[in-house]
């Protein structure tokens, strides 16, 4: 596990091992999703396409509503 601070502007830096794991670069645009208890960043890659990539039974806002529900009655 790696631990970063964050600066007075908000600003966090990516340790290298990780930028060179998943390729980001400079001027690259991570994505930035909440899930309630977690803070989730992901690269956004251009010109990759992942519509269609994973299929599931329900859609997606369902699945993310069911787990929020989870993490609420946990920590109840």
């Amino acid at each position: 596990m790696t631990t970063v601070k964050v600066s007075s502007k908000g600003q966090i830096v990516l340790p290298k091992a990780i930028r060179e794991k998943f390729g980001i670069k400079e001027g690259d645009e991570l994505e930035v999703l909440d899930f309630g208890n977690e803070i989730v960043i992901v690269p956004i890659k251009k010109g990759l396409k992942l519509r269609g990539l994973v299929k599931f039974e329900k859609p997606a806002k369902e699945i993310l509503r069911e787990i929020r529900a989870e993490e609420e009655e946990l920590e109840d």
